[in-house]
């Protein structure tokens, strides 16, 4: 079995960029990741805006993601089949008006506080879904990562990526007529 995306080391996922190239600057990133209960999901998406114009910031993604899933299909004889997918793709808010929209949605949510103390451990069979970026709450470029399995942040991601998900591509988006180079790659699948 692979590491999860969240636990490879960033210099193995970001492909350095050639004099030349076009990359995408990141202001987020969301790993989701886990599951239970026969699924299991380790995504990885990283968000920039690539320009500005009269419309508002054009918002692009790239995304690595792998899902396992007991009974991702059914055989002839009605049986489960495991199944097992990975993709590597792009999402273009030139393209997908739900994109710009999901980050109005992001910037309202209030700050989460801390909760007061407890003796007992919740167990989950949901994803832990992480959101890093920059707030402005101790002054501006301060980075901030929150991790969630239930509550406003997983919310909004599970909400947000529900809203665009027909809006994946396999080619990455031209920005200024130039395709833009990856940052992530997916690690090499298992030896069967």
């Amino acid at each position: 079995m692979l590491p999860p995306f969240s636990t490879v080391p960033l210099a193995l996922l970001l492909a350095g960029a050639l004099p030349g190239e076009r990359t995408l600057p990141i202001q987020y990133t969301v790993t989701n990741v886990g599951g239970g209960l026969g699924v299991f999901v380790d995504e990885k998406v990283i968000f920039g805006i690539a320009s500005r114009g009269p419309a508002g910031p054009r918002w692009i993604a790239e995304r690595v993601r792998h899902d396992r899933h007991w009974c991702g299909k059914q055989g002839t004889d009605g049986k489960c089949i495991a199944t097992e997918t990975r993709v590597h793709d792009w999402l273009d808010g030139a393209t997908c008006t739900a994109v710009a929209p999901a980050f109005a949605a992001l910037w309202a949510i209030p700050p989460a506080g801390f909760a007061p103390a407890r003796d007992f451990v919740i167990v989950s069979d949901s994803s832990t879904v992480t959101i890093k970026g920059s707030t402005t709450q101790a002054g501006f470029f301060t980075d901030i990562s929150v991790s969630q399995e239930a509550g406003d942040f997983a919310t909004w991601w599970h909400n947000s990526s529900n809203s665009w998900k027909s809006c994946w591509q396999q080619a990455a988006p031209l920005v200024e007529g130039q395709a833009l180079t990856p940052h992530l790659s997916l690690p090499a699948a298992p030896a069967s």
